[in-house]
């Protein structure tokens, strides 16, 4: 990751305005953006057609257009987290779409480059994942959060636990906890 306190800083400097430090943000985050969309082509079967730089660009689109007020980098991450796992999401939902016949747009070779690709099966994974998180959320919100730093970042069990400001071993706790309730959930959601 970028050199922490200079990322904190120009973070607070670009959520005061400062353009100058706005426009360093993204190089900076870049690459760091790409390894996490990088792993993620490894969380699903069927992601290997992912477009990782796809997905780095649509992130930081969509960091920028939330014009969030970021704490500290350990805030921003965990906000590109909650943006990657939007973005698969949209795409796996796109994937349904067009598999069902319903609005198939005509894309060019240059687009179709530029689009985040996922197989059937991916998709169907990243939905069934979505819908047991949902549930999750209107019960523990924050085990929710782990799973966005931890499945969608990537993040370590210490940087999701420096991103919620709580102790590694609560987050080593609820990640345990938390995929063998994901599991279940999915499993059900596949039989059903």
């Amino acid at each position: 990751m970028p050199d922490r306190e200079d990322l904190t800083q120009l973070l607070s400097d670009a959520n005061h305005g400062n353009e100058v430090a706005y426009n360093k943000v993204f190089p900076m985050v870049y690459e760091e953006l790409r390894k996490i969309a990088h792993r993620i082509r490894f969380k699903f079967y069927g992601l290997d057609t992912l477009n990782t730089t796809a997905i780095v660009h649509e992130a930081y689109i969509k960091l920028v257009r939330a014009e969030a007020d970021w704490n500290n980098r350990h805030h921003f991450y965990g906000v590109a987290a909650k943006a990657m796992r939007q973005i698969l999401l949209n795409a796996a939902r796109k994937r349904k779409t067009l598999k069902r016949g319903d609005d198939q747009p005509v894309i060019s070779l240059s687009e179709l480059e530029e689009c985040i690709s996922l197989s059937d099966h991916a998709s169907e994974e990243l939905i069934n994942l979505d819908e047991a998180l949902n549930k999750l959320e209107k019960h523990d919100k924050r085990q929710v959060k782990i799973v966005e730093c931890r499945f969608f970042a990537g993040m370590s069990i210490e940087e999701t636990a420096a991103v919620l400001d709580i102790s590694p071993a609560t987050v080593k706790r609820s990640w345990q906890v938390t995929k063998a309730w994901l599991f279940s959930q999915i499993q059900h959601q596949n039989i059903a």
